[in-house]
Order: C-alpha cells, then sequence, then structure tokens
C-alpha cells in the first residue's frame, strides 16, 4: 500500500510571497524519534487520510513491535520528509485528519501520543509543514470545530504563525468572511465536500469551502472562531491583541 496512488492535497502556489522560498530552504528536516521507512511513513498517513482506522492501528502496532517501542514513538515519527521538489508536503500524520475533519481518527492519534515526553509531544502537534502550517491551522482553515478542540487539548498553540504570518484563527475568520460573501452569490454544489488543504495565503488568496449559512446562523468558520477567542488560551490571545492596539 502506497501513498503515490492517492489523490494529492491541492497546493496553491503563492508567488506574491516572495519569502516562501527562502523559509522552506532554512527550515531543517525535524528529527525524528524512530526512522520509519519512507514506505512506511506513507501508509500511516494513507490510513489517516482515508480514514481507515483498522488499518492504521494494525499498521501503528505492527511497527511499534518491528522497532521494540511504544506506539506513541511510532506516531511522533510519522513525518512527510520527502523534499517538496519531490512532492513532500512535510506534514506529519495529524494533519491529514485535521483538514479532513476526521475527529475520530486525530482523537485515537492524540491519545497514542498522551504517553510520549511532553516536549517531544508538543512539538509533534505543533509540527510546522514546508508552508509553515500545523494541524491546527488546517483544522481551523477547514473549519473542522471538533479537530480544533482535539488538537487545543492536546497542546496545540495557537500564536503559531505559518509562512505567510497568519494564525488559526486569522484562518478560521478569513474562512468566515468568504462563507459570508459566498452566501450571497449562490450555493457552492460542492460545498460539502471534504478538503484536504495546504496552503499558505497571501494577500488576495482565496480560502477553502466554508459551510454556507442563513443569514443570522452563526457559520463553521464563525464558529471556530468564537471558540478559539473564548477558549482558555484564546482568551489570552485575545487579550494580548486587545492591549497592543491600545498601546498603538
Amino acid at each position: 500500500m502506497t501513498i503515490a496512488n492517492t489523490p494529492q492535497a491541492i497546493k496553491w502556489d503563492i508567488k506574491s510571497n516572495p519569502t516562501k522560498k527562502k523559509n522552506i530552504m532554512s527550515t531543517s528536516k525535524p528529527s525524528v524519534p524512530i526512522a520509519l521507512s519512507a514506505d512506511a511513513v506513507d501508509d500511516l498517513i494513507y490510513d489517516a487520510r482515508a480514514g481507515d482506522l483498522e488499518s492504521l492501528n494494525a499498521d501503528i502496532a505492527a511497527l511499534a513491535t518491528q522497532h521494540a517501542c511504544n506506539e506513541s514513538l511510532i506516531v511522533a515519527s510519522a513525518i512527510d520528509l520527502a523534499d517538496e521538489s519531490e512532492g513532500g508536503s512535510g506534514s506529519c500524520v495529524l494533519h491529514f485528519p485535521a483538514a479532513n475533519g476526521n475527529a475520530e481518527i486525530l482523537t485515537i492519534l492524540l491519545q497514542k501520543l498522551a504517553s510520549a515526553e511532553p516536549a517531544q509531544r508538543a512539538a509533534f502537534v505543533n509540527h510546522r509543514n514546508y508552508s509553515g502550517n500545523t494541524p491546527l491551522h488546517w483544522a481551523a482553515l477547514n473549519t473542522h470545530l471538533e479537530c480544533v478542540k482535539a488538537l487545543v487539548g492536546a497542546g496545540a498553540d495557537l500564536d503559531v504563525k505559518n509562512d505567510a504570518g497568519h494564525d488559526a484563527v486569522f484562518l478560521a475568520e478569513r474562512t468566515a468572511w468568504a462563507a459570508v460573501e459566498d452566501n450571497g452569490n449562490g450555493e457552492d454544489e460542492n460545498q460539502n465536500q471534504p478538503q484536504e488543504i495546504e496552503m499558505t495565503i497571501g494577500e488576495g488568496e482565496g480560502e477553502g469551502d466554508a459551510e454556507k449559512t442563513d443569514a443570522g446562523e452563526m457559520s463553521a468558520g464563525r464558529q471556530v472562531v468564537e471558540w478559539l477567542l473564548n477558549s482558555d488560551v484564546g482568551s489570552s490571545l485575545e487579550k494580548g491583541a486587545t492591549e497592543g492596539e491600545a498601546s498603538a
């Protein structure tokens, strides 16, 4: 089984962001606790992307036995380390269920990570791919509230910015704005298709499909924004932004 035959993540090339190439080149590949083969990583990412929980559990267990280690180390080693020129994204196994809204798969992976060292777990949950996006960026962009909650509960950092300088709250808010604008232009027949998005947002770039709503109903994007800002970590983020505006 290999991910090479699966649909690739949607990717926008942000030509208006001249720092992207510099950021990618200056970012060294992360070290992983277990040196998994490229095929093994592909299998794990494929399982997570496809939502195949049975295969995911079986593959993780088999690799843990093969390498005589805890399953948490296998999960923490599941990072696409292929060069971007060869089709690599730099994403970890958490990015894909976060992007697709598969809260069950994401929660299982986070539970397996629970026994890892705190620093190792935090680094993996906040892993930035080649565009600087974390799993939380992808979940927020695609307005998957349950995935956002799971990631924040596992220690996802709301302050992390991607290479375009945007945090998860900003991405969710941009998607919410897009939903409001699109609402006046008719329904998109593909609005409920799950999105698996890799992007660095620049000025003028669009976002992933947002859930359209009737007037007066809170969009999925707005729900994510409100939850993030009202969470314990989000409250401090909002407070800091307010204080920054006051001192400006």
